[in-house]
């Protein structure tokens, strides 16, 4: 018999054992260690890229030529075309070189470009290049000195350049910078008109209203002139808690009380057609832009559309002879959209190392019978109406709503990557991947400045899919003949991946949005992004709030009314049809930074709605994040809704684990019992303050708090390995992310002799040192120790302190001591365990305390506590020695933690070959598979005698056949 101390239990995903199988550099995580399954090399683990590439792209290329490395295409759309003409047989790779390309209208891929099972279409830029596929145009006009704009002052200059456009202009790049529109905050005298929509009388009347402005008035002395150039150009917007609407003027009118603002109709009735108070408000404070006037910033531009002028004001130290400036044109890039959804798709094909910007949207355009008007309105998120219907959106299913437009947009497609690239820039989405998507990979991409959300998935009407007779509210609301998805074309996103993203400074046009936006998703996987700076919250995930839950008013899932609000204890709109679409969601090892900068009741990670079964299989998980609400400490004291985790209306079914939460205004976690909320479980919890509320049935919090931001090694390890793995931190400037960010990732208490884990993205030349704050002459010792640049972790000094940490560089300069400090605590023989120090632990091999009783009387958890206590649970533990005669009294935090492996398996076990082993507790993640193996695992294999699996969901399985394996040193015979 062949005998092993460790039973190895694997836990994984379906997609994952497909990857090990077809790929070798793949990594095995146990239970042991983080469940998690990842790929060291992003290109698929395989030589796709061996061989000179079939085609290729130059900006000194023609597109009559034939594509060839002597006679390359001139553009992405003539390299597509072209493709269509190859064999598929095996890879094909175009290779585009260095450069602009600016696009004359969007570049559509359809089923006929797509690769197959033997054939991806690669779209890589040559070794070296960044080529940036634009949807604006650069300007070659000569600027010349603006001196009409004579009301400039401390030296400033306007310049203008000839600029032919038959609409209006929202954003300029100046040196790849976003210029500002014009602007003032402006407060309304008042409003007039009492317009109405009836019922049918368009294509886009669902509904019936009146009484609603179709005028704002201004004071007199605005700035505001009915003389102005362009007044159709002109926006109005007023923001609520939590989303901001714009209208647009039709023209400017001498009136009795000031200024008269008409208003493009009926898209301005759309924005007045909102509820919970998001309406678009024509009497409260209102952000006026694009009025000419105006300009005298700099930073500014104004197009003058009838004159055909581009004005601009140079920022300091820019010169107007040698700026590049961009004028976006298109709305849409590129666009991949399969011939016939759920059954002919755009597959297989990949880009590489590309950036899409530039891109243009002049707001929604309403075409009422050649009437155009023009605005945003959206009651929450990256939504924009699109047909007057119900003020209550519930009630229509949200079918008068639609996604905004998108510089990438993906619809009915499988098996499409868009990695290592940049969307940057955009007038609207950065990406959107809509319906019926499948197994599309975001990876690796800098995702930055676009104007809405960096990347939304899904839509707000997959509540159901395929929506039958039986999925309307009502006969006076929208039905299912409203849905723009109709019946045999509509499939929520699937094996969504949006893992290693830079989304910095995202949602700068449309505040209401968050960078990572999804509805209605199965498996989607967010994880190692990087969010940084944005105006709501961080991410929103999920839709339909409470609205779609099935409850009948009675029970749901256990619970009875009594234990919901009384806001939640109305019937779901639809009794007994509960949504099923959005659960098996994975948002795991994210940072998220500087969030909220202009609205609220958000949060770092937002939600809505349900996110997995009633039983718990395809439960949803948050877990190893870190939301730092603002780099800046917060006083936590409800003045704001700045929520690290915002679970809102109908958020069920999630588990959250071990995240660092810190500098909220509001709640860690905001469980409170509203709006249906239930069934949720906080575990491992870190945060600087207790604030957090926990009033929603079946949900439970575990958290450990400290003032000042000191970490036990578990929570300092969240936070080091949150965000961009190391491949991928290079998108990040030193400003934001300096290099001690990554090494010393936060305040940590240890104890002398540890190890500090690092991330080791020095150079090997390099030398970080751990010294006392204030050391400028660094020597080992017992209080200073050193390690190379590139090492994973060092030793932290033997002498209790605190320390900074130092980065000695190659080059002889030395940074700045490190934001953060270690915290070496005393080493105390009186207990055996350590300050900072996690400890796995099970039923059948506990922690045993020893204690030192004949010295010290002892408290775990403020409880007395003898020698030979043992603890097989998962915790936080505070443990506190108190001396019985003179000495100080010290206090020790720990933790313990019980894997899944062990939870599964809490006894000895003997069974015989293929004999059933039963589970103590059941996995409910049925997309994991749980495997018996040997320490000598080379690959995972069903039908190998010597190892055994079974499915997540499971409450059994069976024992390998071959005998010789043992669990616990008990055989398996």
């Amino acid at each position: 018999m062949k005998y092993i101390d460790l039973l190895l239990l694997f836990l994984l995903s379906y997609e994952f054992v497909q990857a090990y199988n077809r790929c070798t550099t793949c990594r095995i995580v146990t239970v042991e260690d983080y469940i998690y399954w990842g790929v060291e090399n992003n290109d698929w683990c395989n030589s796709e890229y061996d061989g000179e590439p079939d085609l290729y792209v130059s900006v000194n290329g023609n597109d009559a030529n034939d594509g060839s490395k002597d006679a390359p295409f001139a553009t992405l759309d003539k390299a597509r075309q072209a493709v269509r003409n190859l064999p598929k047989t095996k890879n094909i790779v175009i290779e585009i070189a260095d450069g602009f390309y600016p696009v004359d209208k969007t570049i559509k891929f359809t089923s006929e470009d797509s690769g197959n099972s033997k054939c991806t279409i690669y779209y890589k830029a040559a070794k070296g290049a960044r080529p940036i596929i634009s949807g604006g145009e650069k300007i070659t006009g000569k600027w010349t000195k603006a001196d009409e704009v004579n009301w400039l002052r401390n030296g400033l200059t306007a310049y203008k350049t000839p600029l032919k456009r038959n609409k209006k202009l929202r954003a300029i790049y100046v040196n790849g910078d976003r210029a500002d529109m014009t602007s003032r905050k402006v407060r309304p005298v008042g409003k007039s008109g009492n317009y109405s929509v009836r019922k049918g009388q368009a294509d886009w009347a669902w509904n019936s209203r009146t009484g609603m402005a179709d005028a704002v008035i201004f004071p007199s002395n605005s700035g505001l002139s009915t003389r102005t150039r362009n007044a159709q150009n002109i926006e109005l917007d007023s923001s609520s808690t939590w989303a901001r609407q714009i209208v647009c003027v039709n023209n400017l009118t001498n009136g009795s009380n000031g200024i008269v603002a008409n208003l493009q109709m009926p898209y301005g009735a759309f924005a007045q057609n909102l509820g919970w108070g998001t309406a678009y408000s024509p009497t409260s404070e209102n952000t006026v832009t694009n009025v000419f006037e105006w300009l005298s910033n700099p930073g500014e531009f104004y197009f003058d559309q009838e004159g055909s002028m581009l004005y601009y004001i140079p920022r300091n130290g820019e010169n107007i002879n040698n700026i590049e400036v961009v004028v976006p044109k298109l709305d849409t890039i590129v666009e991949m959209r399969g011939n016939k959804p759920l059954s002919d798709y755009v597959q297989n094909i990949v880009f590489d190392r590309i950036t899409f910007a530039y891109s243009d949207w002049n707001l929604y355009e309403l075409n009422d019978n050649g009437r155009l008007s023009h605005g945003y309105a959206s009651v929450q998120g990256a939504i924009v109406m699109a047909a007057f219907g119900q003020e209550d959106q519930h009630n229509d299913i949200y079918r008068t709503y639609d996604v905004p437009v998108a510089a990438v947009y993906v619809n009915s497609a499988r098996n499409i990557k868009l990695i290592n690239g940049e969307i940057r820039h955009t007038g609207s989405l950065g990406i959107h991947l809509e319906n019926d998507v499948n197994n599309i990979d975001v990876t690796g991409n800098y995702i930055a400045k676009t104007s809405g959300a960096g990347i939304v998935i899904g839509h707000p009407t997959h509540v159901y899919e395929n929506d039958g007779n039986q999925h309307s509210v009502g006969s006076n609301f929208a039905g299912p003949d409203k849905e723009k998805f109709k019946r045999g074309t509509e499939s929520v996103p699937k094996n969504i991946s949006v893992t290693n993203n830079y989304l910095l400074e995202n949602c700068y046009s449309f505040s209401g949005h968050s960078p990572i936006t999804s509805f209605y998703t199965y498996n989607l996987q967010v994880l190692h992004n990087f969010i940084y700076k944005c105006s709501y919250s961080g991410m929103s995930i999920g839709w339909g709030w409470c609205e779609f839950d099935g409850y009948d008013g009675r029970s749901l899932y256990g619970m009875n009314a009594n234990q919901f609000d009384s806001y939640s204890k109305g019937p779901s709109r639809l009794i007994g049809l509960p949504t099923e679409t959005s659960k098996n969601n994975h948002v795991n090892y994210n940072r998220v930074e500087e969030i909220c900068s202009l609205l609220s009741d958000a949060g770092g990670i937002y939600t809505l709605g349900k996110q997995g079964n009633q039983d718990w299989t395809e439960y949803s998980e948050m877990s190893y994040n870190y939301i730092n609400c603002k780099r800046r400490g917060q006083q936590a004291d409800g003045s704001r809704r700045v929520n690290g985790f915002h679970p809102d209306e109908g958020s069920a079914f999630i588990k959250f684990d071990s995240n660092v939460v810190t500098n909220i205004v509001n709640n860690v976690y905001e469980l409170n019992n509203w709006k249906r909320k239930h069934s949720m479980d906080v575990t491992n919890s870190f945060s600087n303050t207790d604030r957090s509320e926990t009033t929603a049935p079946k949900c439970t919090l575990d958290q450990y708090v400290n003032g000042d931001y000191i970490w036990p090694l578990k929570g300092y390890e969240t936070v080091l390995y949150s965000g961009l793995e190391d491949k991928y931190v290079y998108m990040v400037g030193k400003d934001v992310m300096p290099d001690t960010y990554y090494e010393l990732a936060s305040n940590v208490r240890l104890s002398a002799g540890d190890e500090l884990p690092r991330r080791g993205l020095l150079k090997e030349t390099d030398t970080v040192w751990l010294a006392p704050k204030g050391t400028s002459s660094f020597n080992e010792g017992a209080n200073m120790t050193k390690s190379a640049g590139n090492a994973k972790s060092m030793k932290v000094p033997s002498t209790p302190g605190e320390y900074k940490m130092y980065i000695k560089y190659a080059n002889g300069s030395v940074s700045e001591p490190s934001n953060f400090t270690l915290y070496i605590g005393k080493v105390n023989k009186a207990a055996n365990v350590a300050d900072g120090k996690d400890y796995m632990v099970s039923k059948k091999r506990p922690l045993k305390l020893e204690l030192d009783t004949s010295s010290y009387s002892f408290k775990l958890n403020n409880q007395n506590v003898n020698n030979g206590h043992t603890i097989n649970t998962t915790g936080r533990w505070t443990l506190t020695a108190t001396p019985n005669g003179y000495g100080d009294r010290f206090t020790t935090l720990f933790t313990t933690t019980v894997t899944e492996a062990n939870r599964i398996f809490t006894k000895d076990v003997t069974v015989g070959s293929e004999g059933t082993i039963r589970f103590d507790e059941i996995i409910s993640d049925k997309t994991k598979l749980i495997w018996i193996a040997s320490n000598s695992l080379t690959a995972f294999d069903e039908n190998d005698p010597s190892i055994s699996y079974a499915k997540g969901g499971s409450s059994s399985m069976k024992a390998p056949k071959n005998p010789g394996f043992i669990l616990t040193k008990h055989t398996l015979s």
